[in-house]
């Protein structure tokens, strides 16, 4: 019976030092082992957000070609003084970029679908703010002139010029705000922003996108 006894204690040795080796190693699986958190999707109010322009969005270049003209003589009393008619026509090439400042673009979320609208996708409203002017340039090397006299009498100056240029544009932008410009650059608007923002994971068959365009502040 001695002889099975030592046997015996070893195995039984070895068996304790297997579960506590199980134990420890098990231990140090679960204190090290990773948090698994549910994985929460990001809104389509923050996907979108951070996909629309944060500052000025040309969605429009505009090209135009203008003639200038402009004549001038001195005068007494309503009388024109001989010898001082002067007169200048040339032509520029000009380009306005219109479109809209990002930072007032805002974001409406529709948690479900509008219910009796024919699409049943839940909609995302997108307000875009006024179509403005972000820049207006004459192209360099464009002028061109037709005419210019001048007299000793009434000479021309480059400040004229400048300034019969300036209110040239400024009556130009005045009739580019006040025309159909103004729609082909929001349908632009739309057209570039739908694109991009229908390609966006999490959007694309999910939403539908509506653009709303704010009133212009009086």
């Amino acid at each position: 019976m001695k002889r099975f006894l030592l046997p015996a204690i070893l195995l039984a040795l070895i068996a304790g030092l297997l579960v506590l080796i199980g134990s420890l190693l098990g231990g140090r699986n679960i204190r090290f082992l990773p948090q698994i958190t549910e994985q929460t999707e990001r809104s389509a109010h923050t996907v979108l957000k951070e996909a629309l322009p944060i500052g000025e969005y040309a969605s429009l270049a505009y090209h135009y070609t203008t003639v200038v003209r402009e004549i001038n003589a001195r005068d007494i009393r309503g009388w024109t003084i001989p010898f001082t008619t002067r007169r200048f026509i040339f032509s520029y090439d000009g380009i306005m970029k219109l479109g809209i400042d990002g930072t007032q673009i805002l974001v409406e979320e529709d948690a479900e679908a509008i219910s009796g609208a024919a699409a049943s996708l839940p909609q995302i409203r997108i307000f875009l703010p006024p179509i403005k002017i972000l820049s207006h340039e004459i192209i360099d090397g464009s002028i061109e002139v037709f005419d210019q006299s001048q007299t000793i009498f009434n000479e021309l100056r480059i400040e004229e010029a400048f300034n019969v240029t300036a209110e040239r544009k400024r009556e130009l932008e005045e009739r580019v705000m006040a025309g159909s410009v103004i729609l082909e650059a929001r349908r632009s608007a739309e057209q570039q922003l739908g694109t991009l923002l229908g390609s966006l994971p999490g959007i694309r068959d999910r939403y539908e996108i509506v653009f709303i365009w704010q009133a212009p502040a009086l």
